[in-house]
């Protein structure tokens, strides 16, 4: 089912990212800000998502990465994902279970960790 999700979804994301990056992030991107941040003055987990989100549909990796590790994590995640459900489905013919549970764990990590180094070290 998530294989299903994934062909559906590719395309409107890349349609409003792109239009986000073009023309959205002037325009709204003040509707984004953090309100954890702006009230206690203290990073939350998803600080800098808006941003890495807006410099990745820029092509400007490195600053996507540096805002937000995430994001480009998630893209690559959902790649290797889609990349190995089609290999497993029509290429090796198996319907061996990917273990999905490993892409949420690593995700989680990564958001935790940048959380932790931006709390003391971006303070």
């Amino acid at each position: 089912m998530l294989y299903q999700i994934g062909k559906i979804i590719w395309l409107p994301v890349l349609i409003a990212g792109s239009w986000f990056a073009n023309r959205g992030y002037e325009q709204y991107g003040k509707l984004f800000e953090c309100d954890i941040y702006n009230r206690t003055g203290l990073f939350c987990p998803g600080c800098g998502g808006t941003r890495a989100v807006y410099f990745l549909f820029c092509g400007e990796l490195l600053k996507s990465v540096r805002y937000h590790p995430a994001v480009l994590g998630v893209v690559f995640l959902y790649l290797h994902f889609m990349l190995l459900f089609f290999f497993r489905k029509h290429i090796k013919k198996t319907d061996k279970e990917i273990a999905i549970e490993i892409y949420v764990y690593v995700l989680a990590a990564v958001i935790i960790l940048q959380w932790i180094i931006k709390i003391f070290f971006c303070v």
